[in-house]
């Protein structure tokens, strides 16, 4: 539960922070609406498996009860960010839905357009909070790295624009060929910058000690090698770029549909590979 929850954490705040953007621009809209929604619901249904993983879930209340703690403790903080988060996109994307409609504010009303801007801020630190959560433990290497953090944000931007791309494919006719071109183009570039963020955490990471070595021998599984990079990377950036250079609907839908699956498939085993390849340091 630990895994999904970092999964759908990525793909909540990346959604959301894309989907903003788009609102702002008033490009996309049917497809920006449901990105908005979607980013709150998805880091929701997380944290509610993260809540019941803890093994204490009538007990969660502690989390906001202990203030003084917020200096201290990131598992704190991250509940306050989380919490803020979801509240904040909820009231920022729902008004835009006809069953909502009666709420008092809009996105493009001045009270909504703060609530947005705030919604954003925090949606930033989504998918950056597992990383630093996972980087308070000492004892694996692997984990307690800053690389970590951005790791997981690129990626998260990554499935992001993955499941903007997967919401397209519904409705083609709200995005258009330059649509799909944006999305790709976009995503080409965040693979890319994911593909060179990995491979400087593993070296970095493989530098620290026989420890990490061992984490970084672990890491690199043929899970991580064959399903991280090669299917959840490599393979999405050479079918989008084919993408960017097809000029209609007929092969884009389909490519970009299987490269947004692909990297949404990459993503989740990338968390899988980073938290079950954590060994600790041997005790002194």
């Amino acid at each position: 539960m630990v895994v999904v929850y970092v999964f759908l954490a990525g793909c909540g705040g990346g959604v959301f922070l894309f989907s903003f953007m788009l609102s702002l621009l008033q490009w996309y809209e049917p497809v920006a609406r449901i990105g908005l929604v979607a980013g709150p619901v998805l880091v929701a249904i997380g944290s509610i498996m993260l809540i019941f993983d803890l093994g204490s879930p009538a007990r969660c209340y502690r989390l906001f009860t202990t203030p003084r703690t917020l200096a201290s403790s990131w598992m704190i903080r991250g509940s306050w960010i989380l919490s803020v988060f979801i509240i904040l996109g909820l009231t920022y994307g729902l008004p835009s839905f006809g069953l909502f409609a009666w709420l008092p504010w809009s996105k493009t009303s001045v009270t909504g357009s703060l609530i947005g801007v705030a919604a954003a801020f925090f949606a930033v630190f989504v998918p950056i909070y597992p990383g630093l959560l996972l980087g308070v433990i000492k004892s694996i290497p692997l984990w307690n790295t800053p690389a970590l953090p951005l790791l997981f944000f690129l990626s998260g931007l990554d499935m992001g624009v993955a499941l903007l791309t997967l919401v397209s494919a519904v409705i083609p006719e709200a995005v258009g060929v330059e649509g799909f071109h944006l999305l790709a183009g976009a995503d080409v570039v965040l693979i890319a910058l994911l593909f060179i963020a990995l491979l400087a955490y593993i070296e970095l990471t493989r530098q620290r000690g026989e420890t990490a070595a061992k984490s970084v021998h672990l890491l690199k599984r043929p899970l991580c090698v064959i399903g991280v990079i090669l299917f959840g990377m490599l393979l999405p950036l050479a079918l989008l770029i084919v993408s960017t250079l097809a000029s209609g609907n007929v092969l884009m839908v389909p490519i970009e549909t299987l490269a947004g699956i692909l990297v949404l498939v990459g993503g989740l085993l990338l968390r899988y590979s980073v938290i079950t390849s954590g060994v600790r340091l041997p005790v002194r």
